[in-house]
């Protein structure tokens, strides 16, 4: 294949995947808002499993573009501002535990959440909702070859 096809096909899935891992995350907290029933929880366990799966693809998609893409794996392997953007979604990857837990849990039992910890959840997807904006920053940061 042409690498700058290539390298075109990479970007675009790297941010299909991204803006779905956000409208994903982004309709989790919104369920969270409402009151819990059974038909909310059931949803949040669905979105759930494709967010862990968007977000693999997002980290499997990005390496593979830094590896096979146009500016290729030198540029970003010692460009901290790289390594710092991976370290911004692994953090909102680790705060993305806490309500994958949860929703198993809920699941499990079989019965409501109360109210407490259904909003305490919501907090968690707010803290992964405010980390965001620090990932497209990076980028454009990187993009203009700052960091190296």
């Amino acid at each position: 294949m042409n690498p700058q096809l290539s390298d075109l096909l990479l970007a675009l899935l790297h941010h299909l995947a991204a803006f779905a891992l956000v409208a994903v995350l982004f309709s989790q907290y919104l369920l969270l808002g409402s009151q819990p029933d059974t038909a909310r929880l059931r949803t949040l366990g669905q979105l759930d499993k494709g967010y862990a799966a968007l977000a693999a693809g997002v980290l499997a998609i990005g390496f593979a573009r830094a590896a096979h893409g146009a500016k290729g794996w030198a540029f970003y392997a010692d460009n901290p501002v790289f390594w710092s953007k991976i370290a911004v979604f692994g953090l909102i990857g680790l705060l993305s535990v806490v309500p994958t837990l949860r929703f198993l849990r809920w699941q499990k039992q079989g019965g409501l959440p109360d109210a407490h910890d259904w909003r305490g959840t919501r907090r968690w997807l707010l803290a992964e909702l405010l980390l965001l904006p620090l990932l497209p920053l990076l980028a454009i940061l990187m993009a203009r070859g700052i960091g190296l």
